[in-house]
Parts: C-alpha cells; structure tokens; sequence
C-alpha cells in the first residue's frame, strides 16, 4: 500500500522485483491507497500484474487496519489477511510475510 507522500513507498516500488522475489510464489501487487495525478503515476511504471486498483470498500478497510505507510498486507488464496507488516519492506521481511501465511519453499 503506497502514496505519492510516503517517501519510503518509492523506494519500495524501485525494489518491486526483489520484493517479489522474497514473497515467492506470493505475488506481489502494489495499491495506490489515494486517487489523483501524483498516485497515477507513482505506479504508472509498474507492468500489470504488480498493480492493483482496489475497489472503494476494500481501500477503506485497508485504510481502517494501517497505522501508516508503507504498510503490507499478505492474503490466503481466499482473501483473508494472514500477515501483516507495517514500515519499510525489504526481500527479507517480504519473505517473513510469505512464511506467517505458511508458504515454504
């Protein structure tokens, strides 16, 4: 979850490819969490699949669980949060996620 004010959110975009590689097999998707030109392009760079457009609700009750950005949220194949991690995310804590969902590799 990224916006155009969050500082550390570029930097999580630029290393999107090493944070997937540590969520493996976990994808990776990025959710500008405000509409508007700047959050646009802040992920206008990123191919398809590593963008997600939340649908209203669903922003709001990722807003409702997020003390602050960059915040991230690993999900069960039906949905459900199984980890999350507020502050900056490096392939490490990516993987720390994947692992609290139970994924092994």
């Amino acid at each position: 979850m990224v916006a155009p004010w969050c500082a550390p959110c570029w930097g999580e975009i630029a290393r999107i490819d090493a944070l997937a590689a540590g969520a493996a097999p976990l994808r990776v998707r990025v959710v500008a969490m405000e509409d508007g030109r700047r959050a646009a392009a802040m992920v206008a760079d990123l191919p398809p699949e590593r963008r997600w457009t939340a649908p209203p609700a669903a922003r709001a009750a990722l807003w409702a669980r997020t003390p602050g950005l960059p915040h991230s949220v690993a999900t069960d194949a039906a949905g459900r949060v199984c980890a999350e991690r507020g502050g900056g995310l490096d392939p490490a804590r990516a993987r720390a996620l994947a692992v609290a969902c139970g994924v092994r590799r």
